[in-house]
């Protein structure tokens, strides 16, 4: 596509002082109600008749040359001015003339209503639509990412980065997933290594251009919001344990519950063998271990050298195994009152038979095929 190289500055400057001037007369004379001249506005109009006549020639003298259909993104920043704006659309093969498009942004005294945003444009545009648009103003693209509970620090990195479409990429989301200088009080436990456990899950919708701190930094703030109704400084009394700890006990419940009803109950069983200083055996921490999953466990597979076996090493793990649910905190925080020290999963798959008795579960490990 032919451009239009504005090379007399000094005619635009000479011109743009005449428009200002014919303005500012006009302004003045609709003011003064005795003068009813018709002057001013017969000029006004018939030099807004010449600039079309003009630009309509211009029009047709560069529109021929295959202008090239893919769509232009144009980002305009708070203070942008439309002449800078027009010649950056000129550039990008947009528009045929910058000088002539902020002619008649000025004659319809638009040349200073441009709104800040992201833009696309196709060249085919048509320069009313086009003005028309920067005007309204238009939203900065966005993406959105759904984070589901129960999710790994990885898993949510790389769910992120797909988001994103690669704006992001995993390797940066944990990199600063992985780095606890956040300004949050729950962070400050010196026994927290990462983020691990306080990236909450939800749906968010982020600007492109979000870096990859800043997204951790929002599934911070979101823990904070939804803990803000739970009584977590009670359960610290009453359960002798650190709100970093209630992280990592419903994170345990949030991969061992098969059910949201069951969940107040595997809250029990856990601080019940916690208090009687029996191992919690539980295999959602052998799984988060092997760092990948696995259907059925094997006898190898519980003893395996990591410091989240929880059939080798007594108490919790050191850190949460997942990004736990609302209603993973609150059983955490909130446990069912019951004698429960075991349990296990029923045929099919959608609860668990809890007991006190050794036998007992024995006896329902058998029927459920285990």
């Amino acid at each position: 596509m032919r451009r239009y190289n504005r090379r007399r500055t000094r005619d635009w400057e000479e011109l743009e002082a005449r428009l200002d001037a014919i303005g500012a007369r006009s302004s003045s004379k609709r003011r003064r109600k005795k003068r009813r001249s018709l002057g001013p506005v017969f000029g006004l109009v018939l030099l807004a008749g010449v600039l079309a006549v003009i630009y309509a020639i211009f029009a047709a003298a560069t529109g021929g040359d295959g202008a090239r259909a893919e769509p232009v993104e144009i980002r305009v920043a708070k203070g942008d001015t439309l002449s800078g704006v027009a010649e950056r659309l000129e550039e990008k093969g947009v528009i045929g003339s910058s000088f002539l498009f902020e002619l008649e942004a000025r004659l319809e005294g638009k040349s200073t209503a441009i709104k800040p945003g992201e833009y696309t444009f196709r060249p085919e545009e048509d320069d009313d639509r086009i003005l028309a648009r920067l005007t309204a103003g238009q939203a900065a693209p966005t993406f959105t990412v759904t984070i589901p509970e129960g999710l790994t620090l990885e898993q949510t990195a790389r769910r992120v980065a797909r988001a994103s479409g690669g704006d992001i990429t995993a390797e940066e989301f944990e990199r600063a997933a992985r780095s606890t200088d956040y300004p949050y009080a729950f962070l400050k436990d010196p026994a927290i290594e990462t983020t691990e456990g306080f990236l909450f899950p939800k749906k968010y919708e982020f600007e492109e251009g979000t870096t990859a701190r800043q997204v951790v930094d929002r599934l911070l703030e979101q823990y904070l919001i939804e803990t803000e109704g739970l009584d977590i400084e009670g359960a610290e009394r009453r359960l002798n344990l650190t709100e970093y700890e209630l992280v990592i006990t419903a994170s345990l419940i949030e991969r061992e519950a098969a059910n949201p009803r069951e969940k107040p109950l595997i809250a029990s069983v856990i601080y019940n063998r916690l208090r009687r200083g029996m191992p919690l055996q539980i295999d959602a921490t052998i799984q988060y271990a092997r760092g990948e999953p696995k259907e059925n466990l094997s006898l190898q597979d519980l003893k395996i050298d990591s410091p989240y076996n929880t059939y080798e090493n007594p108490g919790l793990p050191p850190g949460p195994i997942c990004s736990p649910s609302l209603s993973s905190l609150q059983a955490a925080v909130n446990p069912a009152e019951t004698d429960y020290l075991y349990y296990v999963l029923k045929r099919g798959g959608e609860e668990h038979f809890f007991t006190s008795d050794y036998n007992e579960f024995l006896r329902a490990k058998e029927a459920a095929g285990l």
